[in-house]
């Protein structure tokens, strides 16, 4: 894996939504932003490419990754290419009150690659196999196949009887920090299903930890 790499998840929504825009919402405009995540990745290949995870009401939702230097300060600005060929080859001008201006972005979150492929396969439920990804490869970036090629066979083992016992030891503190951290920055993210099962885990650590933080 290239140490170089740096990830982050955008979540982007029109800035000045038009009339038809709230009517109709971008869902079934979707194919659009792929288009436009191939032409922003072959224009600025081998130094960041974007990978987008969802279309939904008035938001967009992608992954946007380094491939060389990281910006000192990462904003919406490094989307421009993305939005410019929206706005003007896709014609999503219809869905802006404000020309030439579509997007903002009410979430920026700097990821570990671990959390980015986390973010794809399990709270988008990105499948490599899809044929969609046959026309747009960008749904599925090369980067999401990092450390999944093991140099042998590999035995899994699913027994009921295996142990588990060690897996609390050999979480350090800096890992649970770090866990909690991503559950709670990325709990509005993903699918219904992924959604639920991480408010339901803060759920839980807050009614365990409430007693310690009121009494000590």
């Amino acid at each position: 894996m290239s140490r170089s790499y740096t990830y982050f998840y955008f979540d982007l929504k029109l800035k000045s939504p038009s009339e038809t825009a709230l009517e109709t919402g971008l869902d079934r405009y979707a194919e659009d932003t792929y288009m436009a995540a191939e032409f922003f990745n072959q224009r600025f290949q081998g130094i960041k490419k974007i990978t987008i995870l969802e279309v939904e009401g008035i938001a967009v939702r992608l992954m946007l990754v380094y491939e060389r230097s990281t910006p000192e300060k990462v904003t919406a600005k490094e989307l421009t290419v993305f939005s410019r060929y929206l706005y003007n080859e896709r014609g999503w001008d219809k869905f802006t009150k404000e020309p030439t201006k579509l997007f903002i972005p009410t979430k920026i979150v700097p990821m570990e690659w671990h959390e980015a492929h986390f973010t794809i396969t399990a709270d988008f439920e990105r499948d490599p196999d899809d044929e969609l990804i046959q026309r747009y490869p960008s749904l599925w970036p090369d980067w999401a196949d990092f450390g999944f090629e093991p140099e042998d066979d590999v035995v899994v083992s699913c027994e009921e009887d295996d142990d588990l016992s060690s897996y609390e030891e050999e979480l350090s503190d800096e890992q649970l920090i770090a866990v909690l951290n991503s559950i709670l920055a990325t709990q509005n993210m993903g699918s219904h299903k992924a959604k639920e099962a991480k408010k339901s885990v803060i759920k839980q650590i807050k009614k365990l930890i409430t007693p310690w933080a009121i009494y000590g």
